[in-house]
C-alpha cells in the first residue's frame, strides 16, 4: 500500500492559494506521501470521458488498495471533484479530503458548481479545520468521518529559529495586516489611533483609498518570502470583512484562516475576532487577543502591559517552530490513516472532533 497526496499546479499567487496546498504536498511528501499533481485547466467542453482520462493520467501510478489524500477545492470543475472520487473508488483507491476551504459553509448555501455536501460524502475521511467546522457540516449533512488539523502550517526552509523571534524590546504597540486586502476592504476607511502596516492583494479603487489614507501605511504586494522578512514586529490582526458576494467574516466562524499561521510562524502575536474559530486556541496557549469588535483595538493594544506582551511573545516563539515543522498537518495525516487502517482505535485526544477543549501546548 502507497500514500499518495495531491498539490494543485498553478502560477505564483500573492495570496494563499498555491502556498498553502504546496506546503501540505511537501508536509506529506516528507512523512512518506508520494505526491500526484493536478494542473488547474479549464474542462469546459471537455467530455466527461475525456476528464476521466485525465485523472487516470494524473493518477497512473496508484494502484488498487492504496490511498490518497486530496486537497480541496482543486480549484477545477465540480465535475472535476466528483469525477477524481468517484475513479479513485472504481479503482478500488481511499480517498481522503483535507479541506482547505467550504463554499457550503463560507456563503451558507450550497455552491452551484458542485453539491459540495455530496461530494463530502463520497470521500472515506475528511480532514477539517476545527471541531465547530466538523460540527456544522454533521448539520448539513455530511455524515463522512472526520479529523481536525486546527491550524494550516507554513513551513520555512530557513531553520534558524533565532531569524523569526521576536524580542519584547523589539516589539511595537502596532498591527499589521497581510493577505488579500479585498477580504477586508474597512481598511480604507481606517480611522483608528493604533497604526497599521497593510500587505495585499487590493483592486484600483481600494488601493487609492488605502494610498490616501494617512493613517494607513500601504506597501502593496510582496512575494511570501519578501513579505515575511518585511513584517514588523506587532500584532498581526486576522479580520475579515463581508461582501455582497461572500460571507468572509462570518466564514471565520468555522475556518483558520490562514494569515494566522503564517504571523504565529515567524513570531507575531495575533489579534482576532473572539467568535472566530480560531480564537479559543489563541487565547488559551497565549498566542494573541480576542476582541468583540474592532472599536476596541485601540484600548486593548494600548493598555496591555509589557509583562502580558512578554509572555505573549514567549508562546509564540515556541509555538512558531511547530507550525514552520509542520506538526498539525502531520498530526491530521496520521490521524487520518489511522481511521482508513482500523476506525475502531483510539484518535489522540488532540485530533478528536468530539474533545471538549480547544488544542494545547501543555496537554
Amino acid at each position: 500500500m502507497k500514500k499518495w497526496i495531491t498539490d494543485i499546479v498553478q502560477g505564483r499567487t500573492f495570496d494563499a492559494t498555491r502556498q498553502a496546498k504546496l506546503d501540505i504536498a511537501r508536509i506529506g511528501q516528507a512523512t512518506g506521501y508520494q505526491v500526484a499533481n493536478i494542473f488547474r485547466y479549464n474542462d469546459v467542453g471537455e467530455s466527461d470521458e475525456a476528464v476521466t482520462s485525465r485523472i487516470d493520467g494524473i493518477t497512473a501510478a496508484v494502484s488498487p488498495g492504496d490511498f490518497i489524500v486530496y486537497q480541496y477545492p482543486s480549484l477545477n470543475s465540480g465535475r472535476f471533484e466528483m469525477s477524481f472520487v468517484d475513479q479513485m473508488h472504481r479503482r478500488r483507491v481511499k480517498m481522503v479530503c483535507l479541506i482547505h476551504d467550504s463554499e457550503t459553509l463560507r456563503n451558507q448555501k450550497t455552491p452551484e458548481w458542485i453539491d459540495e455536501i455530496g461530494f463530502f460524502n463520497k470521500c472515506d475521511v475528511l480532514i477539517v479545520h476545527n471541531r465547530r467546522m466538523a460540527a456544522q457540516l454533521k448539520k448539513d449533512g455530511v455524515t463522512t468521518p472526520m479529523v481536525c488539523q486546527y491550524l494550516l502550517d507554513y513551513l520555512d526552509d530557513n531553520h534558524d529559529d533565532d531569524r523569526y523571534y521576536t524580542k519584547p524590546e523589539d516589539f511595537q504597540r502596532g498591527v499589521v495586516l497581510a493577505g488579500n486586502i479585498l477580504k477586508s476592504r474597512y481598511l480604507a476607511d481606517w480611522n483608528l489611533k493604533t497604526p497599521i502596516t497593510v500587505f495585499g492583494v487590493t483592486d484600483d479603487e481600494l488601493d487609492e483609498k488605502l494610498a490616501a489614507n494617512p493613517q494607513v501605511d500601504f506597501r502593496g504586494q510582496l512575494w511570501r518570502w519578501d513579505l515575511v522578512q518585511a513584517l514588523p514586529r506587532t500584532f498581526g490582526l486576522a479580520w475579515d470583512s463581508d461582501t455582497p458576494s461572500y460571507r468572509y467574516n462570518d466564514y471565520t466562524h468555522y475556518n483558520h484562516p490562514h494569515k494566522v499561521s503564517m504571523y504565529l510562524s515567524h513570531g507575531l502575536p495575533v489579534i482576532v475576532w473572539r467568535q472566530a474559530a480560531v480564537a479559543d486556541i489563541i487565547v488559551q496557549n497565549h498566542l494573541g487577543i480576542a476582541i468583540d469588535s474592532l472599536d476596541e483595538l485601540d484600548d486593548v493594544v494600548q493598555n496591555i502591559s509589557d509583562e502580558e506582551i512578554a509572555d505573549m511573545i514567549h508562546h509564540v516563539n515556541e509555538f512558531g517552530k511547530l507550525i514552520r515543522d509542520g506538526w498539525f498537518t502531520r498530526q491530521a495525516l496520521q490521524a487520518a490513516e489511522q481511521m482508513l487502517v482500523s476506525p475502531d482505535l483510539t484518535i489522540p485526544v488532540d485530533l478528536r472532533i468530539d474533545q471538549d477543549h480547544p488544542f494545547s501546548t501543555e496537554d
